[in-house]
């Protein structure tokens, strides 16, 4: 699963990389033109690239330690268990590799559909009062409620939260409230940082860039059907399309938000966060055995 993952960001990133070294970047920058290129594919390379040294060695350093930290996790998952360590890693080479792109896009004056707020800044959106109450970003988090109780309900659902016992992850094992508060740790810090990453990747980049070519309505609609394709964990498998689907939908209502705010993806990065953790909180009350990290769960008899 996260080998594909990690092939699925890849692809991606390279139409990222495509848009960042458009004819007039290549032009004004040389280093694209002696290869120098390449290190926008490293974790901080961008920052190296563009100068930005500090900034390069916390981005590499985070990404490699949280990288370092899923390898070990690695050898304690069980199948079917998602590498959250692993994931982290992958959404901060992303967050990486937005910032360095948008920085350089603001140093060359090209500002259309590019959101100049700080990294900081968009990482503090899903827990700003502005968005808190936003009733756009509630409605979203309440979507993800009742898609999940949609999903349960057409399931014949397992055992509810009441019978759980204990949960085991990653080769931790834990009793009832430990386990509860051990996949809360690690699931929110894995759906705010979707929240980040995606939206800066989907939205930020590859939307932003897009309308530029195809037109605001082209550019929105391809960014938001390869937006669809990336969560296609499973092609063989029906639900795997049906969630692919939803994705696309999802993508299509936040790239739409995305363009009515102004091109500002802090509303976007709020909703797309507390849909995900709302998502999964809900899968995990309703049938914890159908969690959305894989933990394995003990009920009682």
């Amino acid at each position: 699963m996260n080998a594909r993952r990690a092939l699925r960001i890849a692809f991606v990133l390279a139409l990222g990389a495509g848009s960042a070294s458009a004819d007039t970047v290549v032009e004004s920058q040389p280093a694209f033109r002696r290869g120098g290129w390449w290190l926008w594919f490293l974790p901080g390379g961008g920052q190296f690239w563009l100068g930005q040294t500090g900034a390069g060695i916390r981005y590499a350093a985070g990404t490699v330690g949280l990288a370092g930290w899923g390898v070990w996790a690695e050898t304690k998952r069980e199948h079917g268990e998602v590498n959250s360590p692993l994931v982290w890693a992958q959404q901060l080479y992303v967050v990486s590799f937005y910032d360095a792109r948008r920085d350089l896009l603001l140093r060359l004056g090209q500002t259309d559909r590019l959101d100049p707020s700080k990294v900081s800044t968009l990482a503090a959106a899903p827990f700003s009062p502005k968005y808190l109450l936003n009733p756009w970003v509630i409605g979203f988090a309440a979507a993800g409620v009742g898609a999940n109780l949609l999903t349960v309900k057409r399931h014949a659902p397992g055992r509810g939260y009441r019978a759980v016992t204990g949960v085991s992850y990653l080769g931790g094992r834990f009793d009832r409230a430990g386990g509860t508060a051990a996949l809360s740790g690690y699931w929110i810090p894995v759906s705010y940082g979707a929240g980040e990453a995606e939206e800066m990747l989907f939205r930020g980049t590859l939307q932003a860039d897009w309308e530029e070519r195809l037109g605001t309505t082209g550019g929105w609609l391809a960014a938001s059907v390869v937006f669809g394709l990336a969560h296609l964990t499973h092609p063989r498998r029906a639900e795997s399309w049906t969630q692919a689907g939803f994705a696309t939908v999802a993508g299509l209502w936040l790239g739409w938000r995305y363009q009515a705010c102004g091109y500002r993806l802090g509303e976007p990065i709020a909703s797309h966060a507390w849909f995900d953790i709302a998502a999964g909180i809900t899968a995990f009350c309703l049938d914890p055995q159908e969690n959305p990290l894989g933990a394995k769960i003990r009920f009682g008899f």
